[in-house]
């Protein structure tokens, strides 16, 4: 088997498990372009870590004074 054919087919595969990290971490209130890189360094580990760690809640904007 010629492993130098797979590069592509590997890089390609894991560039996308990149996109779609930073992509999920958009809805789990997490910087995407942070996530994006760890995986793309880290792959699999950083992905998992993304969905196991809990969301960052969101920020509570101060009230208006028309809705006190």
């Amino acid at each position: 088997m010629d492993y130098n054919s797979l590069f592509p087919l590997v890089s390609a595969m894991w560039t996308s498990v990149a996109l779609l990290a930073g992509g999920y971490a958009r809805t789990r209130n997490r910087s995407a372009w942070t996530w994006f890189l760890l995986t793309l360094f880290f792959g699999p580990i950083a992905a998992f870590l993304l969905v196991v760690w809990e969301p960052v809640p969101q920020k509570r904007s101060a009230p208006t004074p028309t809705e006190t």
